[in-house]
């Protein structure tokens, strides 16, 4: 550096900052400043990373191949330039199995002190046509906490029969060691699953609910006056979808309009409540949808299937549209619970019931679609019925079972649920007293919270037997 400052720039260098520099040789930079060492594969620091590199493809299902994506690479040498991540194989090989395998003890430990734990069973096909088996765990722990775990999704390429899902339902649970909880299933209604819960021997069997609005729901459009009118609409819909002059004419009718700047929907077979949806976003452009079909600038001939939609059918959408949106509205509010549970199927029986209920103000279509929607949905749960009132009872949002009309009805399902209660609090700790969360006192009697006081010699009120819960 010396020379060259004298060479290219003529500054000398004066003897007494010779003399000072070479007197505190350890303040200038070294070469490993700027190039620090890398990260032992042992070193703390880089296993944390890894097993955190790991932990992230696991939870957000991420493919072995990002570590070796450009982009990720280089996010990880800005935060950590001394690590190096491992190879490909080393996660897909080792890290992530002994993971799954820390994991999985976890989760065996944590259900083994659960008092029950109810099991979840669904099938599906990837898009590369695998066929799949979902299972998922759902308990309550010992601090009341409701917690759900993916047990398994393995490729299941056997005949989808009950008999081999029976099979498979039994493996799953010897091997989470759960054949002892005394597990619930909870299925969709296809008749295999119905078969598999009964060969497992596993009860209560509960159909899932928001599978079984959908059916009820697809069996009341399929009506043929109904199904024609879907047909009209789907093809305007179609139409609008496939012509980009029709849709930019669309678009700007919508802003001549004042009305919103809405696609149409265009419904699908396995999704709940599309046709709903294409049925309410028909009815929303209506007027634009009619001035656009008129334009000069959409070809004669284009689409005009459209002009087939007429003042009836116009009314009959919206009488549909009436008539399944509380469906709607019961599928939107199951899907978005986090976790929805069997209480909630019964206070959505009731209000379906009043509303699916004969009106003689009904166009007979309208009437026609109640029956068929009514006789397939209720029928679906008549076994699980006293169940299904219990479980809403032991909710706080539904306790008072106001959704039952029958007063009798109610008080009923109290003595029977206060039953139950004094039958496992004798079998767990046996004759004793309610505590002061509610337990039996030693005379039997309600305490203060509604337990027993002593003596005993009365039986609870039915206004007692609801302070229990």
């Amino acid at each position: 550096m010396a020379a060259h400052l004298k060479r290219k720039h003529n500054m000398p260098q004066s003897p007494a900052t010779s003399a000072s520099s070479a007197a505190t040789p350890s303040r200038e930079p070294r070469l490993l400043q700027f190039f620090p060492s890398p990260l032992a594969k042992s070193s703390t620091r880089a296993k944390s990373i890894t097993d955190a590199l790991s932990f992230f493809l696991c939870k957000s299902i991420q493919p072995y191949s990002i570590t070796a994506n450009e982009g990720f690479k280089y996010l990880l040498e800005v935060l950590e330039p001394r690590y190096s991540i491992p190879d490909r194989k080393v996660f897909s090989d080792k890290l992530v199995p002994a993971l799954y395998e820390k994991v999985k003890m976890d989760v065996v430990d944590s259900m083994s002190r659960a008092q029950r734990v109810s099991i979840t069973v669904d099938g599906w096909t990837s898009c590369a046509t695998d066929s799949y088996i979902t299972v998922t765990a759902h308990y309550v722990t010992e601090e009341w906490d409701l917690q759900s775990h993916v047990l398994q999704t393995r490729v299941f390429n056997a005949s989808h029969t009950g008999a081999n899902l029976a099979a498979l339902l039994q493996n799953v649970l010897r091997e989470w060691n759960i054949t002892d909880k005394n597990p619930a299933l909870v299925t969709d209604n296809a008749r295999n699953m119905v078969v598999a819960g009964a060969g497992a021997d596993v009860t209560p069997h509960v159909r899932c609910v928001a599978h079984t609005l959908n059916l009820a729901s697809q069996k009341a459009l399929k009506m043929d006056r109904v199904s024609e009118l879907l047909v009209k609409v789907r093809k305007v819909v179609t139409y609008f979808h496939k012509s980009p002059q029709a849709a930019e004419v669309l678009r700007e009718i919508q802003s001549q309009l004042h009305l919103p700047n809405h696609k149409l929907i265009h419904d699908v077979c396995t999704r709940w409540n599309s046709s709903v949806d294409m049925l309410e976003r028909f009815w929303e452009q209506q007027p634009a949808l009619l001035n656009a079909m008129l334009s000069r600038r959409i070809r004669r001939g284009e689409g005009l299937a459209a002009t087939a939609v007429n003042e009836d059918d116009m009314r009959l959408i919206q009488e549909i549209i009436k008539l399944m949106s509380p469906v709607k509205v019961a599928t939107t509010l199951l899907s978005e619970e986090k976790s929805p549970t069997i209480s909630m199927i019964a206070p959505i029986q009731a209000k379906l019931h009043k509303h699916f209920s004969e009106d003689n103000t009904d166009m007979p279509i309208i009437a026609e679609m109640k029956r068929r929607f009514r006789q397939d949905f209720f029928d679906r749960y008549v076994e699980l019925q006293e169940l299904l009132n219990s479980a809403s009872a032991l909710d706080p949002r539904f306790k008072d079972l106001t959704f039952l009309d029958d007063v009798n009805s109610r008080d009923l399902i109290f003595v029977k649920i206060t039953a139950e209660v004094v039958k496992m609090n004798e079998k767990m700790k046996g004759i004793g007293a309610l505590d002061e969360g509610g337990a039996l006192d030693d005379g039997g009697a309600l305490d203060e919270g509604g337990a027993a006081e002593g003596g005993g010699d009365r039986s609870p009120s039915i206004e007692e037997r609801r302070g229990l819960f």
